[in-house]
């Protein structure tokens, strides 16, 4: 067994839909490569993608797909888990990655139940910040400036997909949240991994009680079915979703071709991948209005078309 260190850092990543996460987290596990490093991620949905796309390397890896990680819904899963991390699994530091619509406001009560408060310290919490979606989210929902309150570094990334005055305009917008948080441009999410230990988390004050905190009104719906799409019926299926749609991602056969699928509000990529088995399909849709009824009848019909 290995020994048991006194106190396990934690990392926490933050960030909307979409905003570079998963990204971040693969440098992360460069990074730490050689350090006995355990992953946590957690989805807002039942079904996981960001795990299928994590890079080998020398981690373990858990993961919670039943709901927002900081919700009353899932806090015992979240607190079991670390709780075998820190007396089971032992490692000498904890990456978490928590879903994109999480209030990061519940992470120290989190941590600081009685049962983990003296096995885990949080060292930093990194919040990605989407250039190409915060403006257009961040009067609606809480979430995201929940995240930045949180944030001991705000990343404002993808800053080549916008103008240098939308930068600013976002900068300006986290520095309403937060007047005091650094902040870092990127692309990629790519910036000098060893500044990390100079963004450090404040101790905690005062724990409160956790779960009290209320995921913002957005719903998921999770799609499997073997098949191949067409390109007419995958273009039928997108028409279907409409416009009110905060993120679609997922594993896609098209035309007998496997593809990984990474949407935004109004951006959507399909990139070759080899992640999936042939002829599978998952996907994840998340959104404030998605009817999960409409969508796997309108998801299955356009699977057959392709058969």
């Amino acid at each position: 067994m290995a020994e048991r260190p006194d106190i396990i850092p934690a990392i926490l990543l933050t960030g909307f839909l979409g905003a570079g996460k998963t990204t971040l987290l693969n440098r992360l596990i460069d990074y730490y490569s050689g350090t006995r490093t355990v992953l946590l991620i957690n989805e807002f949905g039942k079904v996981g993608i960001d795990g299928e796309l994590l890079q080998e390397g020398d981690y373990e890896k858990i993961e919670l797909n039943r709901g927002s990680l900081f919700c009353i819904c899932v806090r015992t899963d979240f607190i079991a888990a670390v709780e075998k991390i820190a007396r089971k699994i032992l490692p000498e530091r904890l990456i978490i990655e928590a879903t994109g619509i999480a209030d990061t406001s519940e992470m120290e009560k989190m941590l600081a139940v009685p049962t983990i408060k003296d096995m885990i310290q949080l060292d930093t919490c990194l919040c990605v910040v989407d250039c190409t979606t915060f403006l257009k989210i961040k009067d609606n929902l809480r979430a995201p400036i929940t995240q930045i309150k949180s944030a001991d570094l705000v990343l404002i990334n993808k800053v080549d997909l916008v103008t240098d005055s939308q930068v600013q305009q976002i900068e300006n917008s986290v520095r309403e949240i937060s007047p005091t948080v650094p902040m870092i441009r990127t692309q990629f999410t790519v910036f000098p991994l060893q500044r990390l230990g100079t963004f450090r988390h404040p101790p905690t004050l005062s724990a409160g009680v956790p779960g009290e905190g209320r995921p913002d009104p957005l719903f998921s719906v999770a799609l499997e079915a073997n098949g191949s799409f067409t390109r007419e019926s995958w273009q039928l299926f997108r028409d279907a979703l409409g416009i009110d749609i905060f993120r679609l991602k997922g594993f896609i056969t098209l035309e007998n071709e496997r593809y990984y699928v990474d949407g935004t509000i109004d951006r959507l990529s399909i990139m070759p991948s080899n992640r999936i088995e042939p002829g599978k399909n998952r996907l994840v849709v998340i959104g404030p209005n998605v009817k999960q009824s409409l969508i796997q009848q309108v998801f299955l019909k356009a699977i057959r078309q392709g058969m």
